[in-house]
């Protein structure tokens, strides 16, 4: 069963990295971004083995590919392995598409998005579509839409991002798809963040990033 769980706020000391592959993310920083187009490097999956989340190809769009799952979850079925820190209010900005698929029931599919402080742990949902209600309602009606939520965590200030296709919802695995996944301090200007999807967006990203640890770098040794 879904809940809402309440943690005392976790201090921890940021650091800057890069990593590696076409999406973008600031790792144990203040920003995280994903469009699929590469690896699923930067998460972590609940079932490592036998994993419940998969980069597919957009049934709408055979030129981009979106994270799909291949069977219902619960308690968070993927994790960024990251930790994503604020010290005041996040801001979390996807795309969604509940797929039109033979089982599934619309506006009840299953996707979920939310945030966690363990891989899995106590978690807040904030989007998602079914039964059980989030601040974000999302929208299954076979098209892609793109949503933006600042909220409060309720579960700490360094957490990870999980999603799910829910086994309590009436959908039927790999109906609910996200993509172009953007997640920050909402103190984080938009425009340091980039655009999740084409590569060139990407590269910026690692100019910034390269940029600021060598600006940390000089400020040490001064």
């Amino acid at each position: 069963m879904k809940q809402l769980a309440t943690a005392t706020a976790t201090a921890i000391t940021l650091t800057l990295a890069l990593a590696s592959g076409a999406h973008a993310a600031l790792m144990g920083s203040t920003a995280f971004a994903d469009n699929f187009e590469g690896t699923l490097a930067a998460w972590t999956d609940r079932n490592p083995g036998n994993p419940e989340a998969v980069i597919v190809i957009d049934p709408l769009n055979s030129n981009n590919h979106a994270l799909g799952f291949t069977r219902l979850g619960s308690a968070g079925s993927i994790f960024s392995t990251a930790l994503i820190s604020s010290a005041g209010s996040f801001t979390l900005s996807f795309d969604y598409l509940g797929a039109a698929m033979a089982g599934g029931v619309a506006g009840d599919k299953g996707g979920y998005i939310g945030i966690s402080q363990g891989l899995p742990g106590n978690h807040q949902w904030l989007a998602g579509t079914g039964s059980f209600g989030t601040p974000l309602a999302l929208i299954d009606d076979g098209a892609w839409h793109r949503y933006s939520l600042t909220f409060t965590s309720q579960v700490g200030q360094a957490v990870h991002l999980m999603l799910e296709d829910w086994d309590g919802s009436r959908g039927v695995a790999g109906d609910a798809l996200f993509d172009n996944i953007q997640f920050n301090d909402s103190s984080v200007a938009a425009a340091s963040l980039g655009n999740a999807v084409p590569e060139p967006a990407s590269l910026g990203l690692l100019s910034l990033a390269l940029a600021a640890c060598g600006l940390a770098s000089r400020r040490r040794r001064a």
